[in-house]
């Protein structure tokens, strides 16, 4: 917590799963991404642990517009983070979500921030060219739209090691620090006041919390590589 407290709301399991998921989405979205408020994000990989994060995380921030990527059957479970809207990547990909009637892609349906937290995770996908044609242009009101990959494509590493990103591209590298651990515990003690004048709160998705066993360990990356997971996987070293 942001200080010693003995009633804090998370159980040890919630506290260690946010550390690394949280934190590198709190930098990704803060840090890479500017989130503002009324901002318009795109959640890629919505139902996975930084996905989950990225949800309430981009609401903390103001976010007015969160769509999540994921499968239909995970739909509910997104909007209950604070989703807006969810993309079904089973039934249709996120440019035919952004296209009008004419087959163009419309303005208003553009992104201020894309977090994406599927590329390169295991299933083959890679979003970042698609979602270079979904990012805001920057205009005389509004700043370009900004593309955040934690994993990244192979030509997104490339570029790192050589001649560097674009200005709107961004791959993610956490940098742990207790400050920004601090931030993410006040939001879990304090919370956000939402548009509507509801008091909201930070509260780690865990998807399972196994013992510390060979067996559990087997089991637990078995759940990872299937990409089925609803937020973290935790292991209690007790």
């Amino acid at each position: 917590s942001s200080g010693i407290n003995a009633e804090w709301p998370l159980r040890p399991g919630e506290a260690s799963g946010m550390y690394v998921t949280y934190m590198t989405t709190l930098q990704a979205l803060r840090d890479f991404g500017k989130v503002s408020k009324d901002d318009r994000v795109l959640v890629i990989g919505a139902s996975g642990g930084c996905g989950t994060a990225g949800i309430q995380v981009a609401k903390s921030m103001g976010a007015k517009d969160i769509v999540g990527v994921c499968s239909g059957k995970n739909e509910e479970f997104v909007k209950s983070l604070g989703a807006t809207d969810v993309i079904d990547y089973t039934k249709q990909t996120i440019k035919d979500y952004c296209l009008n009637e004419s087959g163009a892609i419309n303005p208003e349906l553009q992104f201020d921030v894309i977090y994406d937290a599927a590329t390169n995770s295991g299933g083959g996908e890679d979003y970042k060219n698609i979602s270079m044609e979904l990012l805001k242009p920057a205009t005389a009101d509004n700043k370009h739209g900004q593309y955040v990959a934690i994993n990244g494509s192979a030509d997104m590493w490339l570029r790192k090691f050589t001649i560097g990103f674009k200005a709107n591209q961004h791959l993610m590298n956490l940098e742990t620090n207790p400050e920004d651990l601090q931030q993410l515990a006040k939001l879990v003690d304090d919370g956000w006041t939402n548009s509507e004048g509801v008091q909201e709160y930070l509260k780690p998705v865990i998807a399972e919390e196994l013992p510390f066993t060979a067996e559990a360990v087997e089991k637990g990356f078995d759940l990872l590589k299937s990409r089925r997971a609803k937020g973290k996987i935790v292991f209690k070293m007790d």
